[in-house]
């Protein structure tokens, strides 16, 4: 007589079974919530169920779509992070994202990028992340945010503040607002010394600018815990570099800063490496993408070549065109220290005379004038009718648009066809491509009101802002043309830089710049 021996399923096995019976359940639980919603199941979201990371990204959901998806996941105890970038969330998809976040205790991560949120969506997310809550990682890449929503965003990077006592790590607790839409008018609200748990700050494709990005440099001029800023692809410009330099004077902690593309030239390099030549810590600099000029990076190697404290071992330079004396300074570096720098090419361009990069640094800066107040700014105290005839020299009916470039080309001034278009096109009123002297009287009342309105803003701003009031001191001592917003140099007015200038003989261009500029510091 045979035996049969029957065969015992193993304990793995069953469990297999049961978490496959389990996500039966939750696809089959989906699809009847859809079908109560009246909307169709989306396969994309249900074959993310019993998954640890949960992504739902870039997936086009309607209100009721994510209605369904809200209600669906509260079974999905084991996920750690929910990924939403992309679904066109709004301001009712928001409030059942969160109601989500409450059943669901073990979501650290949330992504919600791209998904336009604005007003009261941002407003609704500050206030359930000053609860208490397991978020510690936050994404909030373009959501086009405004003017209205940067105090908001303020108030996000204080998050992390009020809830520094929790047991869990807030490490890169950071709202990513790369390529957001927030202007500078409410930047200063950024917190300062008190944030102590950000380690990585991204705030590129932004438009700070001046108030803005003096603003943030002094949010992180005594931060303790940031490591990594981007502020790349903005408006920084001289005031902004102004700024970051005193930052960099101060701050202990970043070693990493990227500053590509933020219109910094000639005047705001100096200003960045005079906090450059202060700071041990710094390690990665990124200035790529802005316009300086060849002649003048080879005074970056000149001042980390000074400065053996300066901590540097990479320097970001991609888009700028460097002279032959900055590769020799880089091959006299890299013989005593690590030192990486990457740049565009190497050309043997004419050596510019120190007397001609003063000039150069002296320019008048053009980046942040509006092209109507930099044309009320060049009729200096003339009268219209004079200002007219100065510019009309064939003496004709009227000005035309090869007049204007000129008039912008003797003062020094570069400007491009779409400056000259927007000038014709506020004065030109009949559009016959001839500004006459009717059109320009007229225009010039027009810009006349106009500035003394922007003027009158400045002022009643700058008597409320206190703390902007300290800070342009600094701006003084830096010599900065109140009208033109431009470093302003007279080499007559300093006996130390007359006696410099006559035993220059002997330097290089850099040398002498460097000094001139008091980047050499113990």
């Amino acid at each position: 007589m045979k035996h049969t021996r029957e065969i015992q399923p193993s304990s793995k096995s069953i469990k297999t079974e049961q978490v496959s019976n389990s996500l039966q359940k939750r696809v089959a639980h989906y699809k009847n919530i859809c079908k109560k919603l009246g909307v169709l199941p989306v396969r994309k979201v249900f074959s993310q169920f019993g998954s640890v990371d949960l992504s739902f990204k870039n997936i086009t959901l309607t209100p009721k779509d994510v209605m369904a998806l809200c209600l669906a996941l509260k079974e999905e105890e084991q996920a750690a992070s929910l990924d939403l970038t992309g679904i066109c969330v709004n301001q009712n998809s928001i409030d059942q994202i969160l109601h989500l976040l409450d059943w669901l205790p073990g979501i650290y991560q949330v992504g919600l990028g791209f998904n336009n949120l604005s007003g009261s969506a941002v407003i609704t997310l500050s206030r359930y992340l000053t609860e208490d809550n397991c978020i510690s990682r936050l994404d909030l890449t373009g959501n086009r945010l405004n003017d209205r929503d940067a105090l908001t965003v303020g108030e996000l990077l204080k998050v992390s503040v009020r809830r520094k006592f929790k047991c869990y790590s807030l490490s890169q607790c950071v709202p990513n607002c790369a390529k957001c839409s927030v202007k500078e008018n409410n930047w200063e609200t950024l917190p300062q010394a008190k944030n102590k748990t950000l380690e990585v700050l991204d705030l590129s494709w932004n438009h700070i600018r001046r108030y803005g990005a003096i603003g943030v440099a002094r949010g992180l001029q005594r931060n303790t815990s940031i490591c990594t800023v981007n502020l790349s692809w903005n408006g920084f410009g001289f005031e902004g570099s102004v700024a970051v330099g005193d930052m960099l004077s101060e701050n202990t902690t970043i070693t990493e800063l990227d500053l590509g593309c933020n219109r910094i030239g000639p005047p705001a390099l100096l200003e960045v490496l005079r906090g450059v030549a202060r700071n041990r810590t710094l390690h990665i600099l990124k200035i790529g993408f802005n316009p300086i000029t060849a002649g003048f990076t080879s005074i970056i190697l000149s001042v980390i070549r000074k400065n053996n404290h300066i901590g540097l071992q990479n320097v970001d330079l991609q888009g700028v065109v460097v002279d032959k004396e900055f590769v020799v300074l880089l091959q006299e570096i890299q013989k005593d220290r690590f030192f990486i720098v990457q740049y565009e090419l190497s050309l043997p361009v004419k050596k510019l005379t120190t007397e001609e990069m003063r000039e150069m640094v002296g320019l008048p800066c053009a980046y942040n004038v509006d092209p109507l107040k930099l044309l009320y700014l060049l009729k200096e105290k003339m009268r219209a009718a004079d200002f007219f005839y100065k510019i009309n020299k064939d003496k004709d009916d009227g000005l035309q648009k090869n007049e204007l470039y000129n008039l912008f080309e003797e003062a020094g001034l570069p400007v491009t066809s779409s400056v000259l278009d927007k000038i014709m096109e506020f004065m030109d009123t009949n559009e016959d491509g001839i500004i006459d002297l009717k059109e320009f009287l007229l225009g010039d009342k027009r810009i006349k009101n106009i500035s003394r309105k922007q003027v009158r803003v400045e002022q009643e701003r700058r008597a409320k802002d206190i703390d902007y009031n300290k800070y342009s001191r600094t701006f003084q001592k830096a010599h900065i043309d109140p009208i033109t917003s431009t470093l302003k140099i007279d080499p007559s007015t300093s006996p130390m830089r007359q006696s410099r200038r006559k035993s220059s003989t002997d330097k290089t261009v850099s040398d002498t710049l460097n000094e001139e500029f008091n980047l050499n510091l113990p």
